[in-house]
């Protein structure tokens, strides 16, 4: 291998390890402003479970009404 060759390759590993080396996303304006909308789609996810929840149990009320009355 070529002097240039070697120096292209340890060039290449440099930069792949200085650019690299840190797995965290980057914390500016557009990561904070998804990391809301998730916040708001689990929020909306979590009041729409309570409210299907709460309206089921009224509706098991309400029959449980029915079957007292026709008793």
């Amino acid at each position: 291998m070529s002097v240039t060759k070697i120096a292209a390759l340890a060039f290449s590993v440099l930069l792949t390890v200085a650019c690299g080396g840190d797995k965290k996303p980057a914390e500016g304006p557009v990561e904070n402003a998804g990391e809301k909308v998730d916040e708001a789609a689990e929020d909306t996810k979590d009041a729409t479970k309570d409210a299907a929840e709460k309206v089921g149990d009224k509706a098991e009320e309400a029959g449980d009404k029915i079957e007292d009355k026709t008793d």
